[in-house]
């Protein structure tokens, strides 16, 4: 059950706040020398080596290989492997900030699989709504010339490959979700693992083209891999299994926001007043869908304590009708019983006074016993 945040749980959500909004940033500056696929496999691979080592010093370990290793198969391409890609392509052609800001539109995706895929997650008419308004400020971003194909360029289909990563790391999320509770460190391991495994193939291809990679570089994939990536997962299920899913849902509206500020404060990156509206309306809708459902009963609390319910008149029950409800108890009971007696007497049973009169009469008999027994 989740408990109540301490000030080392906000501490801790807002160093993952940090964490997740920089790895934009750091993706930008580990593009100058690495290709996207190389990139992907190097900061897999590093925080693979680093939760395997916290693994190691916990004093757990990897599960046994069997078909449990399906499941973290699935995790591993739709939660790292395909997403991780997707973005290092996208921010050769948008900058960090802007995929920032698109990846944000992640939980109004996660709401709209869950109707399909989750029992009980009902897409409600808020939802839909919240959907609509952060929809509208993803076209808003990207440009309606852009998106409806009136201009086409290679800042669309960068746009289109992040939204690609928003839509499969809520797959991942809901497949997380059916795949039911299980130990998160060792999971979190075996997903690692085989993800880098995924990435090798592509990132031997790639190789080639590394440029001489220069400190900042080097920097940016080490942060990538160790802290965006490895020490990450740890604050998050740390949070999941303290405060719980719904303390963790904030991390919604502060990853794009500190994104925005990284690149504009780092990198020098421009926002206009577009990115700012469109920011502001997928968080609108955000907030819509997910907060929606808890507003309309606090909503009616408010209103019942504000408008109290008229008194209700106490109403005198007369103790008529229950004795004559008694009494046509009394008068079918009879009936029930003079009927068992007839249909007895028409089979043949003696009824009772007639066995009383023959017991009389065996009694006078020589030779009876009271106890049934002959002399």
């Amino acid at each position: 059950m989740p408990r109540e945040a301490t000030p080392h749980d906000w501490l801790t959500l807002l160093v993952l706040t940090v964490l997740w909004g920089s790895a934009f940033m750091f993706n930008e500056l580990a593009l100058s020398a690495f290709p996207p696929a190389v990139l992907v496999a190097g900061r897999i691979v590093i925080a693979t080596i680093f939760i395997w080592g916290f693994l190691r010093l916990s004093g757990d370990r990897l599960p046994p290989l069997g078909r449990s290793w399906l499941p973290m198969a699935v995790l591993a391409f739709f939660g790292n492997v395909l997403p991780f890609h997707l973005v290092a392509w996208a921010q050769q052609h948008i900058d960090s900030s802007t995929a920032g800001i698109l990846m944000a539109v992640m939980p109004l995706f996660v709401l709209t699989l869950a109707h399909f895929f989750i029992p009980g997650a009902r897409l409600t008419p808020l939802r839909v709504v919240g959907f609509v308004i952060g929809f509208s400020g993803v076209v808003i971003i990207i440009g309606p010339n852009t998106l409806f194909g009136i201009e086409n360029s290679a800042a669309f289909w960068g746009a289109l490959a992040t939204l690609g990563a928003a839509l499969s790391y809520a797959g991942n999320t809901i497949y997380a979700r059916r795949l039911g509770p299980g130990d998160p460190l060792r999971r979190a391991a075996g997903m690692l693992i085989i993800a880098s495994m995924l990435s090798m193939p592509a990132a031997f291809v790639e190789l080639p083209a590394v440029v001489m990679p220069g400190m900042l570089a080097i920097v940016a994939i080490s942060v990538l891999g160790l802290l965006a990536t490895g020490f990450s997962t740890i604050l998050y299920f740390r949070l999941i299994q303290g405060p719980g899913p719904a303390f963790l849902s904030m991390v919604n509206y502060l990853v794009p926001a500190w994104a925005v500020v990284a690149g504009a404060l780092l990198l020098g990156e421009t926002i206009s007043q577009t990115m700012m509206l469109g920011l502001g309306l997928i968080l609108a809708g955000i907030a819509f869908s997910e907060l929606g459902a808890r507003v309309v009963p606090l909503l009616q609390n408010v209103r019942d304590r504000l408008l109290p319910a008229p008194p209700r008149v106490p109403v005198r029950v007369s103790a008529q009708p229950r004795e004559a409800m008694d009494r046509r108890s009394s008068l079918r009971a009879g009936r029930r019983l003079q009927a068992h007696r007839i249909v007895r007497l028409s089979e043949g049973t003696p009824t009772l006074p007639v066995r009383r009169r023959q017991a009389r009469r065996a009694s006078r008999r020589p030779g009876h016993r009271p106890d049934g027994l002959a002399r």
